[in-house]
């Protein structure tokens, strides 16, 4: 389904600057012998774990598509990032703002989701060095990258899970397990209302320049609280009644991210 999309409030400019880096790590196994990266340059493997043997490092580039990677598994990669001074932070379990932009611009292989990787002997440093970037890959992953998307990711939403909810809540209604004078009858004909604009392709996304009307904060970070791991993406803020006022309708939802402008759908 396509939304119609426009532009709110003054022009907006966004330049990303990607600096072409190149990560060297020490890397030397028990025997003595440095693992090394071919002397060619970026190839499609981006690093060598068998390497020459002859080199005292190695060095580890992106690939011709611009992603961190290692032609071995990621354990290895792991263990190459944990000697780069890049991911010091990471180590510790901090995210910081280059490892940030380094996920946010896809320049690190995905690494597994932790249901499917856990391998034994990880040092402290490599385990978190594996939640910092998989939990950020996690974040940004989920991000739409065009307006059209994020409509797009509205809309699916909605079709894919309002009907159930819908069909619950009037079996609570049905039951008295939700009380009609808590307003349930309102509730369900709203949600009824939304889902039909969805089905319909009635929604449409504006992009929205002016930081008095939505304001989105790009949080991404990861952390340890002593139990698990949990992060936080974006945050956005609102001018819900001056929305509704300039899009001419009480239905409107802001949002924004990495990589669109801030935005409101409405119908």
């Amino acid at each position: 389904m396509k939304g119609a999309s426009m532009r709110i409030g003054s022009a907006a400019s966004y330049h990303n600057d990607v600096a072409v880096l190149q990560l060297l790590s020490r890397s030397t196994s028990s025997s003595g012998k440095a693992a090394a990266a071919s002397s060619g340059g970026v190839n499609s493997g981006g690093w060598d774990p068998a390497g020459s043997g002859n080199a005292a490092s190695s060095l580890l580039t992106y690939t011709a598509s611009g992603t961190l990677s290692g032609s071995g598994s990621t354990v290895s990669l792991l263990k190459t990032m944990a000697a780069s001074s890049t991911f010091t932070n990471a180590a510790k379990g901090v995210v910081d703002d280059q490892v940030r932009a380094l996920v946010r611009d896809g320049k690190i292989a995905t690494l597994p989701p932790p249901k499917d990787f856990d391998p034994p002997n990880l040092s402290t440093a490599e385990q978190n060095i594996y939640h910092v970037v998989q939990g950020l890959q996690s974040l940004y992953g989920i991000q739409p990258k065009t307006l059209d998307e994020a409509l797009a990711n509205h809309v699916k939403t909605i079709v894919d899970t309002y009907p159930e909810m819908i069909a619950r809540m009037k079996d609570g209604l049905a039951s008295g397990t939700l009380p009609e004078s808590d307003g349930w009858k309102d509730v369900i004909a709203k949600s009824e209302a939304d889902l039909e604009a969805a089905q319909q392709g009635r929604m449409k996304i504006t992009a929205v320049d002016d930081p008095k009307l939505v304001q989105t904060t790009n949080e991404f970070t990861v952390r340890f609280d002593g139990i698990g791991w949990s992060g936080s993406g974006t945050k956005t803020t609102a001018n819900i009644p001056a929305l509704q006022e300039l899009t001419g309708t009480k239905n409107v939802l802001a949002g924004g991210g990495p990589y669109t402008s801030n935005y409101v759908i409405s119908w």
